[in-house]
């Protein structure tokens, strides 16, 4: 009976090997057929952060916006910003929060203060030497004047304001158009001390 056991122990586990092996083959996980693809961090969109914005059916929100607040300038001008662009699902969720219909009604003003803090003064891509050291916000100044702290977790995501009240991850970081770098979120942000 012991030597019925161990050929049967013996066996299940050889079962049990070839069934890995197997399944690790039909999904393509075997180590030697895996060849890198390396895709430079840096690459340039080769358009300008306006015609990006254009472009992306997420960002259409974004677009409406920035025409009705007339800041177009910044986004298709040669001066480099960091933009930071919110996708359509945070404008929707603003529109919830204040009872807005809209772009349309918002106030132009408040529109155009909102949208300028998202606008970094200086081309901050989180691939910078000063930016690699993580959980240590730096400070830029943003086009309606208030600061704007920028930083990386340990998973080298992007956040906006870290050491403050509230802080945001960015979702899609370091997109290069000719003026500038994009850095994409989930939320409308702004500076809460």
């Amino acid at each position: 009976m012991k030597n019925i056991n161990k050929l049967y122990k013996g066996w299940s586990n050889t079962v049990l090997a070839i069934s890995v092996i197997l399944s690790l083959v039909a999904t393509g996980c075997v180590k030697e057929n895996f060849k890198y693809q390396y895709s430079a961090p840096n690459d340039k969109l080769g358009i300008n952060a306006w015609e990006y914005i254009q472009q992306k059916d997420s960002l259409s929100l974004m677009a409406e916006a920035v025409t009705a607040a007339g800041l177009q300038q910044y986004y298709s001008g040669s001066t480099e910003y960091t933009f930071i662009v919110p996708r359509n699902s945070a404008f929707r969720a603003l529109f919830k929060a204040k009872k807005y219909e809209g772009i349309a009604s918002i106030p132009v003003d408040s529109l155009r203060t909102m949208l300028a803090y998202h606008i970094v003064k200086a081309k901050v891509l989180f691939s910078d030497p000063a930016l690699l050291q993580r959980d240590n916000p730096i400070a830029y100044e943003t086009e309606n004047g208030q600061t704007m702290y920028l930083s990386h977790n340990s998973s080298y995501q992007g956040l906006i304001n870290q050491g403050t009240k509230k802080v945001w991850t960015i979702i899609t970081s370091n997109l290069q158009p000719n003026n500038g770098v994009i850095h994409v979120t989930a939320d409308i942000v702004y500076l809460a001390k």
